[in-house]
């Protein structure tokens, strides 16, 4: 197969359509070559073709969904390495832990071209694609679209987001009423810039700048004010990203998203990570317990960005996921946002 788009050009949002609007019906598009998931397309208010893979259903009782948002990148969630088809962005481990208990649904960020694997730059379309709004309208219409088949149990919704992916699995939550569950693996708490920040401050990023912190730190400012003069440059790049994604981006949290639903918080954070903050998981639990909410936290000593330590031959990815797994399985949401045994 070779490579094209898997989304339609920008187009403008249809006169009077509004997220809230029915939802569109998915549209099978087939098994995935040599994978356990069938791919699907919807249309969404956006007006963009949006494609996503279902995990294939085990056996005849209907099973729960969990919709995976993964980190930052331009990689698409499958490769072709010679005449094979293979997983990418962390999903394979999902699908594997959840089967025979929930599907799984991800979602190709609106731009990818097909089998990317990120080692070339990204396409100018993925690059005037990817921000947060726009790629929040891609999930929630796979979303809602994959919860209308008559094989999805619909009693219960889990969004999971690693990285950057936090963001969006949260600000999904906050549009879906229906989400029951949420999780989110280091994906910090407030703005993105606060990690930036003390990422720089401390030496882990633009250590080439300067040797002093309050120069590291000033330079992120000023790129910064750069962003906010031009916000809408697809053309831009701070920190391997376009100005478009960073302005949508740090305009917003993980923290004020949550804010906005009520389903249950799942939180985890690796001690070693470096690239989100101990301090944002700190910040976005004290929030939310302040707020009278009762997230699950779990903190991970020796893990870093992905869940893995460099002392521990065990699979932190898998084993975190599994955590979930269990976790939103087990637990029933109450109204207020904590979580109650199911009876």
């Amino acid at each position: 197969m070779g490579r094209h788009l898997f989304v339609a050009a920008l187009l403008s949002l249809p006169a009077g359509a509004t997220a809230q609007d029915a939802p569109a019906a998915a549209i099978l598009r087939g098994k995935v070559p040599s994978q356990p998931y069938i791919a699907y397309e919807v249309r969404d208010a956006l007006g963009r073709a949006i494609r996503g893979y279902l995990s294939e259903r085990q056996g005849t009782t209907l099973r729960p969904l969990i919709v995976y948002v993964h980190g930052s990148g331009h990689q698409s969630h499958f490769r072709r390495v010679a005449d094979r088809t293979i997983p990418a962005n962390g999903h394979a481990t999902l699908t594997d832990v959840a089967r025979g208990v929930a599907r799984v649904l991800i979602v190709e960020k609106p731009g990818v071209l097909q089998y990317d694997d990120g080692s070339l730059p990204p396409s100018d379309a993925f690059r005037r694609e990817h921000t947060l709004d726009r790629w929040v309208e891609a999930v929630v219409a796979m979303t809602r679209a994959i919860r209308r088949l008559p094989d999805v149990d619909t009693t219960r919704l889990l969004l999971v987001g690693h990285s950057e992916g936090g963001l969006v699995a949260a600000r999904v939550a906050a549009r879906l009423p229906e989400v029951s569950h949420v999780a989110l693996l280091a994906g910090g708490g407030p703005t993105q810039l606060f990690d930036i920040i003390q990422f720089a401050r401390r030496g882990t990023f633009f250590s080439h700048v300067a040797p002093d912190p309050a120069t590291r730190v000033a330079y992120v400012l000023a790129q910064w004010d750069s962003i906010r003069a031009d916000p809408e440059s697809a053309t831009r790049d701070f920190f391997g990203h376009p100005y478009r994604r960073w302005a949508s981006f740090l305009g917003d949290s993980p923290m004020a998203a949550l804010r906005a639903t009520r389903a249950a918080v799942f939180l985890a954070q690796g001690e070693d990570d470096q690239a989100v903050t101990r301090e944002s998981f700190d910040v976005l639990a004290a929030e939310l317990l302040a707020a009278g909410r009762n997230p699950h936290l779990h903190l991970v000593a020796g893990a870093d960005h992905s869940f893995h330590g460099s002392t521990t031959p065990q699979d932190g990815w898998s084993e975190i996921l599994v955590r979930i797994r269990d976790w939103y399985l087990s637990e029933v949401p109450s109204r207020d946002g904590a979580v109650i045994p199911p009876t």
